[in-house]
C-alpha cells in the first residue's frame, strides 16, 4: 500500500520526498526540518505572511480543549464512515485538507486503522500551530508519522491545501470538514476511483449561539449539487443537540469559530454572559466520487 511519503509531493517542485536524516528532502535537494514535535512545514516558500498564516495558537487551543469534552465526536464518526465506505476494496490513503488541530483526522485514520488494518494519512493545515498540535496528537495515538514505511502512519504537515504538497494522483480520499473545499485540488492528487468527504454545518449549527451575537440570522441552505468531475455517492445528515459542561466550554465554542474572530467585542461579551448551556449541532455529510 502507499505510505505517506508516498503522498507528499515539493511545494517547490512537486518531487517526491525523502527522509534524510531530520529532513524532508525531495529529488531536486529542497529540504524541510521535521520539527521536534513531528510536523514540517511545506507552506510555499518566499511569502513574508507564513509565519502567521492560519488560525492563531490560541484558536487551536480552544478548539483542542472543545474537541476533547467529546461534544463533536459524532461528527469524526460521520467522516469516519463515509471514509470507510470510500476506501473499501482500496489503498487505505486519505488526506485531511484543512485539518486544524488534527483531532477529527486522528479518530478517522483509527478508524481506518481498526477497520481496514492498516493506513496512511495526511493532516494538511494552513497553521503551523494546527500541524503541530496534530502531530503530537498523533503521536500520543500510537501513529508512526513519516516513517515511510510500515503498517500504519500519520503526518501533519503546513501547507496551502488549494496547492497541496501532495502528488497528483495519490489518494484514495479527501476528507474536507468545517472548511472551504479544494475541488481543483481534490481531482488533481485523487485516484480516478477515489473519493471525497464532505462535511459542512446545515442551516442550525449553532444555532442558539449565532443568535446570541447577531440581532438577525439567517439560515442559508448550501447547495448539494456536485461539482464538475465528481457524483454525489452518499449523503445524510446530523442533527443533535450537545450540552455544554459551564462558561469555559462556550468560551472555548465561541473561540474556535469563525464568530469568535469576526464578531464584535460587544457582540461576544454578549454570547459569553447568555448562559447557553447546549447548542444545536446541525451537519451534512456527503461522500463524493471521482467520475
Amino acid at each position: 500500500m502507499g505510505t505517506v511519503l508516498d503522498v507528499l509531493a515539493c511545494p517547490v517542485c512537486s518531487g517526491r520526498m525523502i527522509i534524510k536524516e531530520k529532513s524532508l528532502v525531495c529529488e531536486a535537494g529542497h529540504s524541510y526540518d521535521i520539527a521536534s514535535s513531528g510536523y514540517v512545514n511545506l507552506l510555499p516558500p518566499g511569502r513574508k505572511n507564513n509565519a502567521v498564516t492560519g488560525d492563531r495558537r490560541d484558536l487551536v487551543r480552544a478548539r483542542s480543549r472543545f474537541l476533547g469534552t467529546g461534544l463533536y465526536d459524532v461528527l469524526s464518526d460521520a467522516a469516519a464512515e463515509l471514509v470507510l465506505h470510500a476506501l473499501s476494496g482500496k489503498d487505505p490513503v486519505f488526506a485531511d485538507f484543512g485539518c486544524g488541530e488534527g483531532y477529527h483526522t486522528c479518530r478517522i485514520a483509527e478508524a481506518v486503522r481498526d477497520g481496514l488494518g492498516a493506513v496512511a494519512a495526511v493532516g494538511i493545515d494552513a497553521s503551523k500551530y494546527a500541524a503541530e498540535a496534530g502531530a503530537k496528537r498523533a503521536a500520543r495515538a500510537g501513529f508512526p508519522s513519516f516513517a515511510g514505511s510500515g503498517d500504519c502512519g500519520l503526518g501533519f504537515v503546513a501547507g496551502n491545501f488549494f496547492t497541496p504538497p501532495v502528488a497528483d494522483g495519490s489518494l484514495s480520499c479527501v476528507v474536507s470538514m468545517f472548511a472551504p473545499v479544494a475541488y481543483g485540488a481534490c481531482l488533481r492528487t485523487l485516484r480516478p476511483d477515489g473519493s471525497l468527504a464532505v462535511l459542512f454545518p446545515g442551516p442550525d449549527h449553532l444555532i442558539e449561539l449565532r443568535e446570541a451575537i447577531y440581532p438577525e440570522v439567517k439560515r442559508a441552505e448550501r447547495s448539494l449539487d456536485p461539482p464538475q468531475g465528481f457524483r454525489k455517492a452518499e449523503i445524510f445528515e446530523k442533527k443533535y443537540k450537545a450540552h455544554l459542561s459551564g462558561a469555559d466550554a462556550l468560551s472555548d465554542l465561541l473561540g474556535m469559530t469563525p464568530f469568535g474572530c469576526r464578531a464584535p467585542e460587544e457582540a461576544r461579551k454578549r454570547a459569553l454572559d447568555s448562559g447557553l448551556g447546549s447548542v444545536t449541532v446541525d451537519v451534512t455529510a456527503v461522500l463524493l466520487i471521482r467520475e
